[in-house]
């Protein structure tokens, strides 16, 4: 049993690297890190405003400055957009198992899990990163890799619901997370990555180069797959996230 780790913000961490410019006349560039670490393991963090409903959910984003993610939440735990987690199991195959295939962070215990379906219908709500002053930063790079339960569904044909519609993963399927950015109302760029590529899944911390993106006020995290039904993507919608880094 999962417990919910209901935190006040100030609980989260978040790393700040000053990186100087080779020229020391110049200022100092400031870098932002999004980081987390939770003093208890096998944790998920929830909101706890049920003023704000969008779509099934109660919608209540969180910050970690600069950042802010959306999040929702419903009376049965993590709806869409992001959450925390420091859950550890890479083997329990479902959509209660809000875990890594990884079992941590890239550098912590924890580290921000999403699920992107709320793109795939009216009302949904994305899975997307702000900024709290609503300045634009420079996109410089993040690590993201597999869900446990997206994980097992495609190497193991395993949803822990019987994988009803779930088609047998071969070497001519992909999953795909899209990370677009945007300056205001202006796509700056995407960048896309492939969790999984035929049988080659990914089950480690992958480095992503967002550099392309430029300067943004915000960026977008939707996930595609090649097994898709009469109800949208079989694929779980989930992936995890860790040290997205952006510059002012």
């Amino acid at each position: 049993m999962k417990k919910i780790y209901s935190i006040a913000l100030v609980a989260l961490t978040m790393g700040f690297v000053f990186v100087s410019c080779d020229n020391e006349k110049e200022e100092p560039i400031k870098s932002y890190t999004l980081s987390v670490s939770l003093e208890k393991s096998d944790s998920v963090y929830l909101g706890t405003d049920t003023a704000n409903i969008s779509g099934y959910y109660f919608r209540d984003d969180f910050s970690v400055d600069p950042f802010v993610l959306t999040h929702s939440f419903g009376k049965w735990g993590f709806g869409e957009g992001f959450t925390i987690s420091s859950c550890a199991d890479n083997t329990t195959p479902g959509y209660t198992n809000l875990s890594a295939v990884t079992r941590k962070g890239v550098k912590s215990n924890a580290y921000f899990i999403a699920n992107t379906g709320g793109a795939a219908y009216s009302g949904g709500l994305l899975a997307e990163i702000s900024f709290k002053d609503g300045k634009a930063y420079n996109a410089k790079e993040c690590y993201v890799t597999n869900s446990t339960y997206a994980y097992l569904v495609i190497k193991n044909h395993d949803d822990g619901m019987g994988s009803h519609g779930i088609k047998q993963w071969t070497q001519s399927d992909s999953f795909t997370l899209t990370i677009t950015g945007y300056n205001d109302r202006t796509k700056t760029g995407t960048v896309d990555f492939k969790l999984a590529d035929g049988m080659k899944i990914v089950d480690n911390w992958e480095y992503v180069d967002l550099s392309t993106l430029g300067k943004v006020t915000r960026i977008t995290f939707v996930l595609s797959s090649t097994d898709n039904g009469d109800w949208g993507m079989n694929t779980p919608s989930y992936f995890c996230l860790d040290q997205l880094t952006v510059t002012e």
